[in-house]
């Protein structure tokens, strides 16, 4: 692998560094996943403000004013009854007229009138509350609050209701009853008006009743001959017989096509890249021809996984076993593609069967419709006539009696309203909803600490979840776990020396196992770990990855590279004694030889280069010189892996000269501390340099339900290993 690429994981291979980048945009910070992540994230902020919304509701609901309604229920009537050889009867002349009537009647209800009437009538009743009587209610006051009243008529039948909203429950029932009873009144006065207005015109409206009425009879039994709708019945039944004979028809080719579709979409599958040959439905053409190939198929992949368990790739029993797999499963897609063409052609045969079926259905179905246009066309017309008529001949008939008894109709006192249900003193508030105001108050609260959290993440230069390391290209090598039972950074640095099968150490065997693949071990001889920061876990990274790569067998040499503030020393609990990699980088004239600088047999397979902090030295200059050089070329020579612990380039520019003698970078990110806009800052130092960063290794993600929407799925391993074997071994 050369410096131009970076690895991107399963597939093992090498993409641009221009191509990774734009890939790094693609993501949109606004996607519903995303957004879901940054609310979970900061979940408690979200619960508090949640609860603090709540508890708003809760005060709000137990201190806002209470308010009462009262409530009457009026019946109202439009059709007066006339007395007629001392019986009652119904006039039907303005049935017609009704709903112009009520609404007439209706409208008078909020009418000037009706405000003086109830006026006088409330303060007859309850004297007392006058306030020219020692009272606290004025006639205008009064008139005010009438207009307050709300009426309501139900439109599906002639009932109406009147409510009024107030925060004296016992004057809200006192003033509903009172708007009740002059509702009553007021019709009285409008049904006398009426009856004094309607004996001048009963003469006129008898002869243009009559006149109607024989036109409207001649128009009916014109309509009848007509439209002749018992033979339009007889055609419509026949269609609708067709109709369902190829209604079922079609039901049987629908049928017969979804299973031969199902059988095609099966067949399909088999040729995609992991298909399920365990559960094979019926149907299938040539079944016992398939089930024999996909068992031969079975038998040579089986046989190619077990020769691959003890041979490599290159090996004579591996690549003929491979060949006889190849061909198994050649012969199995050739099958299936014959038996997916066959089953192809029987759905075309049976669509355009289908086809020509649904425009018989659609033909029929247009004439069926046709027919019942006619007929609800000529009904409609018959029962417009027939309506015409019978209200014809009641107007007319009503005109001759209302001309016998037009003086006794104008002297009656009728009532149009009649009251079902009185306003009682209601006892229960209608507002405030304690239940409504606590809901209300839990939803802006929940919704204003989603708010808050969102902003904060957008605007926030912390790096939040695993996520947002992707969003920047860089691929994930792996997902330290949060340790709150480790006390100190040297215990966590060698957790791996008490603890072989602990989750970490986990996750770093599968890390030194990609980098000692015989595909980049070469390539990634010499390990730069490197962070944004300082306090990422970089050296904590250097040390367990170092003591992986020794447990696993592979001779590991751990340079401190970081001179100013060096941490292996301490770690290893190396002593003072020994020689300091900085003091040796000074004394350019030193005869101390490269192995005098190492510490020995740390653990099995493991030396370490340390170093001691000079105040008076400056380690960039050092760096530069070729000392450093000669160490790493020294050390490529006696280990299979260097990891240097460096520096971290978002503070000093000292690893910048360490990645120039590195093969590749690792890069540890800590969640929730590292800097975006420094991590993005690293990562275009490492770029100008054309240095390799192999991957990254995120720190302190929380592996849980909120991890899970950090992105912190899919990576590290769950299970534990009896031990570890070198790479690659049979």
């Amino acid at each position: 692998m050369d410096k131009e690429g970076i690895y991107q994981g399963g597939t093992q291979k090498v993409i641009p560094r221009a191509a990774q980048a734009g890939k790094a945009t693609g993501g949109s910070l606004f996607e519903p996943m995303n957004l879901l992540r940054m609310v979970l994230r900061r979940w408690m902020t979200v619960a508090l403000l949640t609860l603090f919304g709540g508890l708003a509701g809760v005060f709000v609901a137990q201190h806002a004013t209470r308010t009462y309604v009262a409530k009457a229920e009026l019946e109202m009537s439009v059709r007066r009854p006339k007395v007629i050889n001392n019986e009652a009867v119904y006039d039907d002349s303005t049935a017609r007229d009704e709903g112009v009537i009520f609404n007439t009647r209706f409208k008078k209800f909020k009418s000037p009138a009706m405000e003086r009437l109830a006026t006088q009538e409330y303060f007859k009743r309850y004297p007392e509350d006058e306030q020219s009587k020692g009272g606290t209610i004025g006639k205008y006051t009064l008139a005010t609050l009438i207009r307050d009243v709300n009426w309501y008529k139900d439109p599906s039948a002639n009932i109406v209701y009147v409510s009024y909203l107030s925060t004296n429950p016992e004057f809200a029932a006192k003033l509903v009853n009172v708007l009740s009873h002059c509702a009553g009144l007021l019709m009285m006065q409008e049904n006398q008006t009426m009856s004094d207005e309607a004996v001048k015109w009963l003469i006129t409206q008898l002869d243009d009743q009559r006149d109607e009425l024989e036109e409207v009879e001649l128009q009916l039994a014109g309509i009848r001959d007509e439209l002749q709708l018992g033979s339009l019945e007889q055609r419509k039944e026949a269609q609708s017989q067709a109709l369902v004979a190829v209604s079922g028809e079609r039901e049987g080719l629908v049928s017969t096509l979804a299973s031969r579709e199902t059988v095609y979409g099966f067949v399909m599958e088999l040729n995609g890249t992991d298909p399920n040959l365990e559960i094979l439905p019926t149907g299938l053409p040539k079944e016992e021809q398939l089930n024999e190939l996909i068992g031969t198929w079975r038998s040579a992949h089986d046989e190619l996984l077990s020769v691959a368990s003890r041979y490599t790739d290159i090996h004579p029993e591996y690549k003929a076993a491979e060949d006889k797999e190849a061909r198994a499963k050649n012969r199995l897609e050739q099958f299936i593609d014959m038996s997916a063409k066959a089953v192809q052609n029987e759905i075309d045969l049976l669509g355009k069967q289908l086809k020509q079926v649904d425009e018989r259905i659609v033909k029929i179905e247009r004439e069926i419709l046709d027919l019942e246009q006619q007929i609800v066309s000529g009904n409609q017309k018959l029962q417009r006539l027939e309506r015409k008529r019978d209200a014809a001949d009641n107007a007319y008939q009503s005109m001759l009696r209302r001309m016998e008894e037009a003086r006794l109709s104008a002297d009656e006192n009728m009532a149009f309203t009649k009251i079902i249900r009185n306003a009682e003193v209601p006892r229960i508030p209608e507002s405030p909803s304690k239940k409504k105001i606590v809901a209300t108050g839990i939803f802006f609260g929940g919704a204003a600490g989603c708010a808050l959290v969102l902003l904060l993440s957008i605007f926030g230069d912390k790096i939040e979840s695993v996520t947002d390391l992707k969003s920047l290209g860089l691929h994930i090598l792996g997902t330290l776990p949060t340790h709150k039972k480790v006390d100190s950074r040297s215990e966590l640095a060698t957790i791996g020396l008490r603890d072989k099968f602990c989750h970490m150490i986990e996750i770093f065997a599968g890390v030194n196992a990609l980098i000692s693949s015989n595909k980049y071990a070469e390539k990634t001889k010499v390990l730069l770990v490197n962070s944004a920061m300082p306090g990422e876990g970089k050296t904590v990274a250097s040390c367990n990855l170092a003591i992986s790569a020794a447990m696993n067998g592979s001779r590991t040499l751990l340079i401190d590279g970081d001179l100013r503030r060096p941490q292996l020393a301490k770690v290893f609990a190396i002593g003072e004694d020994h020689p300091s990699l900085l003091e040796w980088l000074v004394d350019g004239d030193s005869l101390m030889g490269h192995r005098d600088l190492v510490s020995h047999g740390v653990i099995e397979n493991l030396d370490v280069v340390t170093s001691r902090p000079i105040k008076e030295i400056n380690p960039a200059e050092l760096l530069g010189r070729g000392r450093l050089s000669e160490l790493l070329d020294w050390a490529r020579v006696h280990y299979d892996r260097i990891i240097i612990d460096s520096p971290p380039l978002g503070a000093v520019g000292d690893a910048q000269v360490l990645a120039n003698l590195s093969d590749a970078i690792i890069i540890v990110s800590r969640i929730g501390k590292t800097r975006r806009r420094t991590l993005k800052f690293v990562l275009a130092k490492f770029e100008e340099i054309d240095a390799l960063v192999f991957g990254c290794i995120a720190n302190d993600v929380p592996h849980s339900i909120s991890g899970m929407f950090q992105g912190a799925e899919g990576y590290g391993y769950t299970s534990k290993y009896g031990a570890y074997k070198p790479y690659g071994g049979e």
